[in-house]
């Protein structure tokens, strides 16, 4: 596992490409990214998609909530043109599709946007790959987790939070107690302090919701020794990430 900030690409290369699809992935593993972040949904049919949104409005040319439609609706959809026009034709993948993609090339963190009913399910597409060991599975709802180290005790995991229920403090002895590997507070939380007392617990630190994640909100996190981000702008960070030492 390479050290150092690890620049995690946003549901693929979605600063440039249309999120969540299988072009925005490649995209970012030809730009060289080592660590990519998606999305995972359960279909009314029980298959697992790779999409953001509770509804597939605003990334295709349809409309309903992901649970409630077939994997055969969802496949026949546009979730290229809302991007641009050139992408026409992109499709919301199959999370088994993503993994045949990334087959190790990368690092792929999976958010769990599902109940935890449905755990069980995507750690059998996980298994079916044998991508445990460059998958990491990240969730907000606690008991996502929880059934994560109950069904896949050797599955690395991140815990995402605002710190509504739980301060700092609280949530971090809280990960050490679960076994979980990664505390993700949103950007703005995260001060060089919490970053100490994570590190000094065993945990990483990785932000998501950057403000603005192509400069200075990147070069804060980096100065207050995070361990990683997921930006929608690989190819920015890419370039703070080679920057000569001041």
């Amino acid at each position: 596992m390479e050290q150092g900030f690890l620049n995690i690409a946003h549901r693929g290369f979605s600063g440039q490409y249309p999120e969540n699809t299988i072009t925005a992935f490649r995209a970012a593993l030809e730009l060289g990214c080592t660590w990519l972040e998606c999305d995972v949904r359960r279909t009314r049919d029980g298959c697992f998609v790779v999409i953001h949104d509770q509804t597939v409005d605003r990334t295709t040319n349809g409309t309903g909530r992901v649970d409630s439609l077939t994997w055969n609706e969802i496949m026949r959809l546009d979730a290229g043109s809302w991007k641009d026009p050139k992408f026409s034709g992109e499709r919301v993948p199959l999370l088994d599709e993503l993994l045949t993609l990334v087959s190790g090339q990368a690092q792929l963190v999976i958010e769990l946007k599902v109940g935890k009913d449905s755990v069980p399910g995507v750690v059998s597409v996980v298994s079916r790959h044998c991508a445990f060991g460059w998958t990491v599975a990240s969730a907000f709802e606690w008991e996502v987790l929880e059934t994560v180290r109950r069904e896949a005790p050797r599955w690395r995991t991140t815990w995402l939070t605002t710190f509504e229920d739980l301060g700092p403090d609280e949530a971090i002895n809280r990960c050490v107690d679960a076994g979980v590997d990664t505390i993700a507070p949103r950007a703005s939380l995260i001060d060089v302090e919490f970053v100490r007392k994570a590190h000094a617990a065993g945990l990483l630190v990785r932000a998501w919701g950057v403000a603005d994640d192509t400069g200075r909100g990147l070069r804060r996190l980096i100065a207050a020794r995070v361990d990683g981000a997921t930006t929608n702008h690989p190819n920015v960070l890419k370039e703070i990430l080679n920057e000569p030492l001041s």
